[in-house]
């Protein structure tokens, strides 16, 4: 649909401003003859999106920018007096958001803090420290953004959190896109350790295998998180114990809306756990929060990824907030000065899909959980 209105919008200002005598007047047609022939390669003559991804993200860099500017500027030109100024004004816009995304908006982490009061707070774990991120899409982190994962990984180690927890969507397509940075992801470290669960991405859904080849690169993306020292929690759950206090973390695998997988169990992650006590609950997407988790029980804190905040912030609007309730941020179920708030956390992610980002930069998150007195 891109090009086929891409193809229109060259037409229409090649036969207003370009159809001269000029022998030269042909070259306006080279960019999208060049954009048609890698799309009809890319989807006749790979067997999926994933084969080249160095290659594939400049194709559609490309695309991008030879199409979207010259749809706004031939719809804007439409409108008679100042509609030319307006369409190369907007055009010139998206020109700069594209450019400015895929280098500096892409490449600034920030750290977010957050604290979390509750009369559930074991004493023993006033001032406990958790460290999230999600969303890491390893394998965007190639070429001129290689450098940018050794940076994310510094800063996590810079917070000294007690507990560092990865929740989903480690790779793009297939675990062959984390050998390469085994070493750099084997120096995250924390007191507790460092808990992950899967996300959608995770479970090679997104190239053309057979069943049996995804089932092994499914073993393989999860033997991979472990020989990280990773704690990969698989519909299970962890008790952390601080002297005779202690806390739970359950983590779920993937559960979401369809067409996302629903392969989270909470029944078998619950199973032994006391959710009277305080709990930490890892889930990718966080449409599981209303509708699979809270159904069944109250976790403390539940931990989410997934939706990228689209990578995408105008004025503070994304086009998250039309798909998702929760998508970016801190969000309670119930009054959250309760004794015993219910929270959710959304990260937009580390990475992304694509190497771009415009005003919602990567990020990690620090949660800082306090012991609140109770109320005489």
């Amino acid at each position: 649909m891109l090009i086929s209105l891409g193809l229109l919008s060259d037409a229409y200002i090649y036969h207003r401003y370009i159809n001269t005598t000029s022998v030269w007047r042909w070259l306006w047609w080279v960019p999208m003859i060049v954009i048609v022939g890698f799309f009809v390669k890319f989807l006749f003559f790979n067997s999926g999106w994933a084969e080249e991804y160095g290659t594939t993200n400049i194709f559609l860099l490309i695309m991008v920018l030879c199409c979207i500017p010259k749809m706004i500027f031939s719809l804007f030109d439409l409108i008679p007096k100042v509609g030319t100024y307006i369409g190369l004004f907007l055009a010139l816009g998206v020109v700069y958001i594209v450019l400015y995304g895929v280098t500096y908006g892409f490449s600034q982490i920030k750290v977010r803090h957050v604290t979390y009061e509750s009369e559930n707070v074991p004493h023993a774990f006033d001032g406990y420290r958790i460290a999230q991120f999600s969303d890491l899409h390893i394998g965007s982190f190639y070429g001129p953004y290689k450098h940018l994962l050794k940076e994310t990984v510094d800063t996590l180690n810079s917070l000294n959190a007690d507990l560092i927890c990865f929740v989903g969507d480690i790779e793009n397509f297939n675990p062959d896109e984390l050998s390469p940075h085994k070493e750099e992801l084997a120096s995250l470290h924390a007191k507790d350790g460092v808990m992950t669960i899967m996300g959608n991405h995770d479970y090679s859904s997104y190239v053309k295998v057979t069943e049996r080849e995804r089932a092994e690169m499914v073993r393989n993306t999860r033997a991979m998180q472990r020989s990280f020292g990773w704690d990969l929690l698989e519909n299970e759950h962890r008790v952390i114990h601080r002297g005779n206090d202690s806390i739970y973390v359950v983590g779920e695998e993937n559960w979401g809306k369809p067409p996302f997988p629903q392969y989270g169990d909470l029944n078998k992650a619950l199973n032994g756990v006391d959710t009277r006590l305080f709990s930490i609950m890892l889930s990718h997407d966080p449409t599981a929060w209303k509708m699979q988790i809270l159904p069944l029980f109250r976790p403390n804190i539940t931990l989410s990824g997934h939706t990228h905040g689209t990578q995408f912030s105008i004025f503070g609007w994304s086009p998250s907030s039309m798909v998702y309730k929760e998508w970016r941020g801190t969000y309670y179920d119930g009054d959250k000065n309760a004794a015993n708030p219910c929270m959710l956390h959304v990260s937009t992610g580390v990475g992304g899909n694509f190497p771009f980002r415009f005003g919602m930069p990567r990020e990690i998150v620090l949660i800082t959980i306090k012991h609140k007195k109770k109320m005489k």
